[in-house]
């Protein structure tokens, strides 16, 4: 059977299930129904490893985000919002797919060369919302396979414009679709994300009449940084102008949404994929970088605005992660997630609106590779460390984030019923997590070096 053909089919099983009766395995009880009438528009838009003060409304001193600010004003901001893994490609899995990133078998960043990518098999937002109508685009970052069939548009994006990976990744190539049109760095690298939001403004302005799926995934501020002259700031940290840039050309997007006469039926989302990488992120006192599971680099920003359905300055702490948002989308718009899987997330839309029950049933774990690195009780309080990246600690870490956000003092000595409790749950997950075998291959570009990154 032809690649073609496969999807096809793929999407007609998929139809079946989003509009048929299967309950979700993972949908909270009480949950208030979608709005009525037309389906929301939704648009996502992602920063490349922001660190959770980076953002004015989230209080940093020295950054102005007068647009993501704006997104708090008139919606909510999530005080707890999680990414689910610590590094960028199994991040934006959960994302897409509602799913702990190991069920899709990726556990680490891809890199160029990598012979794997996002399976076929794996449902993306992208096609639940495909295939309840919506029209879908993906922009910017993708990094979940550089290779034809691991492609947006493999994954029910109607048509792609950005970047298969990290722009600190050789070779840095710009695709629509699935063809190469540019290679970067180079004077356009300064350029791409203006580029990407006027290729978003397009692309609103011509789907304004049904529903669409908009996915942004911005390469600012993930190092290294390249602004158009008129972006930098003498004598300032490059790392500030870009938030700065990234907030004024998003604000570009939303300006084109409002002058459309479609912010009333648009949910918009921004939020960070990981924790800061860059020394200039200021995660506000949380402990831990990208790479890490302590709150520095898995805690980030999250503002969504929804008028008139998200009551406008609204702020929960509530514990949510990434891939609650697949549940959450998909039955605003109307389906049900598929029956025949794993869905790890939950219906995350009464924490958005204040409106409703929501009960978190498990408690949220983090992955790396094959091994459990932390585990955080659903009430939010507790947090236990058992290892970083595929190293085990020698003894357990336990936090109570409730007096401690910074995780300064471990109390697992005070409280081995907890740590006991956590460690059972962690067992359990990884119980279903498969034996990870680290991928060698070669690498094709003399300008790289083995993990991918740019040599010069």
């Amino acid at each position: 059977m032809g690649m073609q053909q496969a999807y096809r089919n793929h999407a007609r099983v998929l139809l079946l299930f989003v509009a048929g009766v299967l309950a979700s395995a993972g949908a909270h009880a009480g949950s208030d129904e979608p709005p009525p009438g037309r389906k929301p528009n939704v648009v996502w838009i992602w920063a490349d490893n922001l660190a959770y003060r980076d953002v004015g409304c989230y209080g940093s001193p020295t950054i102005r985000t007068p647009t993501f600010d704006g997104l708090a004003r008139d919606g909510v901001r999530l005080t707890r919002y999680y990414v689910a893994h610590v590094v960028c490609s199994p991040s934006r899995v959960a994302l897409l797919t509602g799913r702990q990133p190991f069920r899709a078998g990726i556990t680490d960043v891809l890199r160029p060369d990598s012979p794997t990518g996002l399976p076929a098999d794996e449902i993306t937002l992208a096609e639940a919302l495909h295939d309840l109508g919506y029209a879908t685009m993906a922009l910017g970052k993708w990094h979940l396979g550089d290779r034809p069939a691991f492609l947006p548009t493999r994954h029910g994006f109607d048509g792609y414009l950005g970047l298969p990976y990290s722009m600190d990744m050789a070779p840095t190539l710009l695709i629509r679709d699935d063809r190469v049109i540019a290679e970067l760095p180079g004077p356009a690298a300064a350029e791409v994300t203006e580029r990407l939001v006027d290729e978003a403004v397009r692309y609103v302005t011509a789907n304004r009449d049904r529903p669409f799926f908009l996915y942004l995934a911005h390469t600012i501020p993930h190092p290294p940084l390249t602004l158009p002259d008129a972006a930098r700031t003498p004598g300032r940290p490059i790392y500030e102008d870009a938030v700065e840039y990234m907030d004024r050309q998003t604000g570009r997007l939303l300006e084109a949404i409002d002058r459309l006469g479609l912010a009333d039926d648009t949910i918009v989302v921004f939020t960070s994929d990981n924790g800061p990488m860059s020394k200039e992120g200021d995660a506000g006192g949380l402990r831990g970088r990208i790479g890490e599971s302590y709150e520095g680099g898995v805690r980030v920003p999250f503002v969504a605005r929804y008028p008139g359905k998200i009551p406008a300055g609204r702020v929960s702490d509530v514990p949510v992660i990434a891939y609650d948002m697949f549940p959450t989308l998909v039955h605003l718009a109307g389906g049900r997630v598929p029956g025949d899987r794993i869905y790890d997330g939950q219906d995350a839309w009464p924490v958005l609106t204040g409106r409703g029950e929501f009960s978190r049933a498990k408690p949220l774990v983090w992955v790396f590779d094959d091994n459990v690195t932390a585990v955080l009780d659903p009430p939010g309080r507790w947090k236990l460390h058992l290892g970083g990246g595929a190293a085990t600690f020698a003894q357990p870490q336990l936090y109570d984030l409730d007096a401690d956000p910074a995780e300064a003092h471990d109390v697992a000595a005070r409280r081995p019923d907890v740590v006991k409790r956590l460690t059972a749950a962690a067992e359990e997950v990884r119980k279903d997590v498969p034996k990870v075998w680290t991928l060698k291959y070669p690498v094709r570009d003399p300008l790289k070096a083995r993990g991918g990154v740019r040599t010069k």
